[in-house]
């Protein structure tokens, strides 16, 4: 019985070596048609890349034609500004010198765009809806032109986006609360633009910019209080308020942003006295309440910052004699307490102070 198996076994070899042998063509065929239907697939994506950035560039004015002059021919990988990945697909877009819109750059031809830095150009107009179908792009930065209209909604579509920068341009509106549903934003810059409205609440709800380390809105026309919710920011190392409409008090809650390095909310109507629990904001490295109209005493947990290196709490009602805790901030190199309703002897422990290089008290 096993030697029949043996045999059957041996005249079977042959017959399978026989049949791969004859299937071996078919199968180079298959795998070389897959090969040439990715290549075509390509071929198709650069073409469409080329047509969307050259169209682009006709629109523009003679001098940023002049700027792209390089543009030519049918591989933007050598262009200016342009970088490719590693299959020819454009996905670096970059540039200065460029006066007119993004309107007629046609984004859905621009499949693989990771990154679209157009800072320090004239680009005028509003910032077309059409950009939310870049769905691969980390990097958006559009700052230092001359941008108006309202920020779109749909940026909400950039879920993979890391950076946002619009500052110094003229946009107007509310900040549209779609975008705090972006996850993976680290860096959110809306700064010295014409942007109104409250703060909304939800800033800081669960699973809402919850990678964000930098929120800059300074110099706007944002009204309304700070809202509490802010405290959900847990990775928040930069609060930039300053320049605003902002009111109301100082949220008490504020000491567990204990990331926070950098906390600017000067130039406001904020009342109220400065939290105690700001002492818990051991990472602080600057901290910026001045003009104000803050009240009560200065707060001796102050003097649990000891990475503060300027301190800048002028112009305000801020009333009392300056606690003797400021002595312990041996970092702190500018100390402005000017223009308030301080009373009392300036503390001997002022004097132990070996970074100051400014102490104003004058008023």
């Amino acid at each position: 019985m096993v030697s029949s198996q043996k045999q059957l076994s041996m005249l079977f070899l042959p017959y399978l070596l026989l049949m791969l042998v004859q299937q071996m063509p078919c199968l180079a065929t298959s795998r070389s048609s897959s090969l040439v239907a990715l290549a075509g697939a390509g071929n198709q994506t650069v073409n469409e890349e080329v047509e969307a950035l050259l169209t682009w560039m006709s629109k523009l004015d003679s001098g940023s034609r002049n700027t792209l002059s390089s543009w030519n021919g049918s591989n933007p990988c050598s262009w200016r500004g342009i970088d490719c990945d590693p299959l020819g697909s454009v996905a670096n877009l970059s540039d200065s010198a460029i006066h007119g819109m993004l309107h007629h750059l046609n984004f859905p031809h621009l499949p693989n765009l990771v990154t679209l830095k157009l800072a320090n150009n004239q680009l005028f107009g509003n910032i077309p809806p059409g950009i939310s179908d870049l769905s691969k792009l980390t990097r958006l930065k559009l700052s230092r032109n001359n941008l108006s209209e309202n920020i779109p909604t749909q940026l909400k579509s950039l879920r993979s986006l890391q950076l946002l920068d619009l500052r110094d341009n003229d946009l107007s509106g509310p900040i549209p609360i779609e975008i705090f549903s972006l996850s993976n934003l680290t860096e959110l810059y809306l700064s010295v633009n014409k942007l109104s409205g409250f703060i909304p609440k939800e800033i800081g709800r669960p699973g809402s910019l919850r990678s964000l380390q930098v929120l800059d809105r300074r110099d706007n026309n944002l009204t309304g209080p700070i809202p509490n919710e802010i405290i959900g920011l847990s990775s928040l190392t930069g609060l930039y308020l300053s320049n605003n409409k902002l009111f109301g008090v100082i949220p008490q809650e504020i000491g567990r942003l204990k990331s926070l390095i950098f906390r600017h909310i000067a130039d406001n109507r904020i009342d109220g006295p400065i939290p105690s629990s700001i002492g818990n904001m051991s990472s602080l490295l600057k901290l910026w309440l001045f003009r104000n109209q803050l009240v009560g005493s200065i707060p001796k947990e102050i003097g649990k910052l000891g990475s503060l290196s300027e301190l800048d709490l002028s112009s305000n009602y801020l009333n009392g004699s300056i606690p003797t805790t400021l002595g312990n901030l041996s970092n702190l190199a500018f100390l402005y307490l000017y223009d308030n309703q301080l009373s009392g002897p300036i503390p001997l422990e002022v004097g132990g102070m070996r970074s100051l290089i400014h102490f104003q008290l004058l008023n």
